[in-house]
């Protein structure tokens, strides 16, 4: 079982090398503030971390952009266009798939980036968040012609080969069993998972990197309370998409 000590002896191991890990923070399902989303809100302004939230445009209430408008850490990434899935019975899903007409995607897509652009959505990144992580590789191939600069999935989940013009930086720590009642996974399978990419990262690409995404929404103290920790353990190492895309080579 990891623990703590572990993360602080590794992230010890980074420093005597004159490394710091680039890690990031992404949300999904933002469309109104909620008191979940304040807690979110709190944890990046007291540890100061960038955190992304991924933004439905459909169901966008009135009240979520002034109220980023008032954050120092927040950006927004533009989460589909409903959140709705079309693919047939027996596909995985997806926005975003491999059936659906690309034409019809790029509407879908367009009319979302309206609706976030015409709602004032402060600190707005012409990034892309597939609904459940899924894209299919010819929509993604296409992103750049229209008009997106920032991909972001889950890692293992589609075709990762560079696209021109497209910074692809996947996330890799998912604090919730989505197959099991949504419960945390618990805070020493979290802190392996951590690990193993550190340890792997430090060996070969220290700037490639390491992706936690949460979901306000679905998200259960014992999460926060892991957030937090975690947060005030590794403070000064999160990264905004801005910097990654300095750093990444598409």
């Amino acid at each position: 079982m990891a623990e703590w000590a572990e993360l602080d002896a590794e992230l010890a191991q980074w420093d005597a090398a004159n490394l710091t890990p680039r890690l990031w923070w992404r949300d999904d399902d933002a469309q109104q503030v909620t008191p979940d989303l304040e807690i979110l809100l709190g944890l990046s302004a007291t540890h100061e971390i960038p955190v992304h939230l991924s933004v439905i445009p459909n169901g966008l209430k009135p009240d979520l952009a002034p109220r980023l408008r008032d954050t120092d850490h927040v950006f927004v990434l533009q989460h589909g266009l409903s959140h709705i899935n079309h693919e047939p019975k027996g596909l995985p899903t997806s926005e975003v798939g491999d059936t659906r007409d690309t034409l019809l995607q790029r509407d879908d897509l367009a009319r979302g980036w309206d609706i976030l652009d015409s709602a004032n959505m402060p600190h707005l990144l012409r990034g892309f968040v597939p609904p459940w992580n899924r894209i299919s590789d010819t929509t993604r191939r296409h992103l750049p012609e229209w008009g997106y600069d920032f991909l972001t999935a889950y890692e293992g989940r589609g075709d990762e080969a560079p696209v021109k013009g497209l910074t692809h930086i996947d996330t890799h720590l998912d604090p919730i069993r989505w197959k099991y009642d949504r419960v945390f996974r618990g805070e020493d399978k979290m802190l392996a998972m951590l690990l193993e990419h550190l340890r792997e990262r430090r060996s070969h690409a220290p700037l490639r990197p390491i992706g936690y995404v949460t979901h306000h929404l679905q998200t259960q103290d014992p999460i926060w309370a892991f957030s937090d920790k975690l947060f005030s353990r590794t403070r000064g190492m999160w990264a905004s998409v801005p910097d990654m895309q300095k750093e990444a080579t598409p």
